[in-house]
């Protein structure tokens, strides 16, 4: 059937013969049918799976910057909670709040002299 023209050897044009190779012709047609359909599906799931991990990856970055922006701020709100604490411990020193209040609203003690410079 390759090379019909360099065989001696011819098919036969019966009725038989005909449908047996247009059963054939059909067959083929059918199989490569099949073929792109199930590669057309194999397609539409990966590009589902393909879309779906793109979405994941993205959603990943965003949580992760989400976080990576609460630990930074997790961090200074340690560091004012540490400021604060000692400022805290500050207060409860009477020379310390003493020292403030001098300082702030320029009070004295009894016979001291206040001389404001600015």
């Amino acid at each position: 059937m390759k090379g019909q023209s360099d065989s001696k050897i011819s098919q036969l044009n019966t009725p038989y013969a005909r449908q047996v190779s247009n059963q054939k012709t059909y067959n083929r047609h059918v199989h490569k049918r099949r073929c792109q359909r199930i590669i057309a599906v194999f397609l539409v799931i990966f590009l589902i799976f393909g879309i779906q991990i793109f979405q994941s990856k993205r959603t990943l970055a965003d949580i992760n910057g989400n976080i990576r922006h609460a630990q930074s701020q997790l961090t200074k709100q340690k560091q004012k909670n540490q400021q604060l604490q000692r400022q805290i411990k500050l207060l409860h020193n009477p020379e310390y709040i003493q020292q403030v209040i001098r300082a702030k609203y320029n009070y004295s003690k009894k016979g001291e002299i206040i001389y404001n410079l600015n």
